[in-house]
């Protein structure tokens, strides 16, 4: 063998081993999703209910749908930072865990971000165009926050 085709020889080696290596990591390491419903112990209409499984549970609960990159380094450090980052804000499954007033804090806060377009995160839509929210969806999650937020306050007030 000469040494430019061992040259090529090596190259073709540096580029296919990393490529079947992440390709095996993709395929192997495939996380459960746990499937818990969302908002357990909150009066949440359907409608409602499936724009948030539509548009927050990926982060924002135990129900998330692991991406095939999310199995990629260096992207798997990222995502997973990302995911468990947003659950540290809210997570959605432990709503029940929550008291009250933390409810209710939570609910103001998500209200707002959602209503001026600070959530979801325009680098989570652009990769995941089903996450985004048209107006009217950022509204009817804004009004059953206010309304969510009564509710507590009532439920608070009556045990008093």
């Amino acid at each position: 063998m000469t040494l430019p085709q061992i040259a090529r020889g090596c190259a073709l080696l540096s580029l296919a081993l990393p490529a079947l290596v992440l390709t095996h990591l993709a395929r192997s390491s495939v996380m459960p999703v746990q499937e818990k419903p969302l908002f357990p112990g909150a009066k949440i209409d359907p409608a409602t209910l499936a724009l948030f499984q539509r548009a927050c549970q990926n982060c924002h609960s135990e129900n998330t749908q692991w991406p095939w990159y999310s199995r990629m380094p260096p992207a798997s450090l990222l995502v997973t930072r990302d995911i468990e980052n947003a659950r540290r804000h809210v997570n959605f499954s432990n709503w029940e865990a929550y008291a009250p007033e933390r409810k209710r804090d939570l609910l103001a806060r998500l209200g707002s971000l959602v209503r001026s377009g600070q959530m979801p995160l325009a680098r989570y839509t652009w990769l995941h165009r089903e996450a985004a929210l048209t107006l009217p969806e950022r509204q009817q999650i804004y009004e059953w926050t206010r309304r969510e937020r009564k509710r507590l306050r009532e439920d608070l007030g009556s045990i008093r």
